[in-house]
């Protein structure tokens, strides 16, 4: 824990291509990876007490945040969990449309809108209709003290599923506790295609070390979980 900051377990999702990228150069939908990996993202939604995304995967995507699979549904209630999860978007603009799916009342728990004490207030007029508004900092989302207020709700394990950025703020602060990570049989390239960890990037001599805690092929798929190590 970061300063021995009470926060939930956090851990991150995220599919890319062999060459590392996790969509297009047209920032598309990421339609790549299989069943088998669906099931997977399910059952680590089925595991979490929210679901954390950043803003541009909302713009970009607005993907389902809920589980889907009927098994891993089962799954989810055999261990004691509500139905739905608590979503969570990370915005310091609050540009965002209050009528995308993160926002649907029936496929989510409540809705958490994590963004900054200077963002314009109209959008925050437009957001408070549809979810709790948390500001938290100035300029950027303080993301230690959103973990902390996300522990005080309950929240014991906090799934986060990107993007590069949003991953980035997380590995900024030391404090994702494990990676799992789909490596998909495809090649995308571009140098401006988005990639699972962005941001400013670390030295040689500031690199998280990982421990790899497994491994499976699966159909050309290789699903990969990583902890930090600290």
């Amino acid at each position: 824990m970061e300063g021995g900051m009470e926060r939930p377990f956090v851990y991150v999702n995220m599919a890319m291509s062999a060459d590392g990228k996790i969509t297009s150069i047209r920032r598309e939908e990421p339609r790549f990876t299989s069943k088998q990996d669906k099931k997977r993202m399910d059952k680590l939604r089925a595991e979490a007490d929210a679901l954390l995304i950043g803003a541009g995967t909302l713009r970009h995507d607005d993907p389902r945040q809920d589980v889907r699979d009927p098994e891993m549904k089962a799954y989810r209630r055999s261990l004691g969990k509500p139905d739905l999860l608590l979503n969570v978007v990370v915005t310091a603009s609050a540009k965002i449309d209050p009528q995308s799916k993160l926002f649907d009342p029936a496929k989510a728990e409540g809705r958490i809108v994590a963004t900054v004490e200077d963002a314009p207030e109209e959008n925050l007029r437009r957001l408070a209709e549809v979810a709790e508004i948390w500001t938290l900092g100035r300029g950027r989302v303080d993301i230690p003290l959103l973990l902390s207020r996300l522990k005080a709700r309950g929240i014991e394990r906090l799934l986060v599923e990107g993007g590069g950025d949003m991953n980035w703020s997380f590995v900024e602060h030391d404090v994702i506790d494990e990676i799992y990570v789909t490596i998909a049989p495809t090649i995308f390239g571009g140098r401006d295609a988005p990639t699972p960890i962005e941001g400013k990037g670390l030295t040689m001599e500031s690199r998280r070390p990982l421990r790899l805690v497994s491994a499976e092929v699966v159909e050309g798929e290789i699903f990969c979980r990583y902890a930090f190590v600290r």
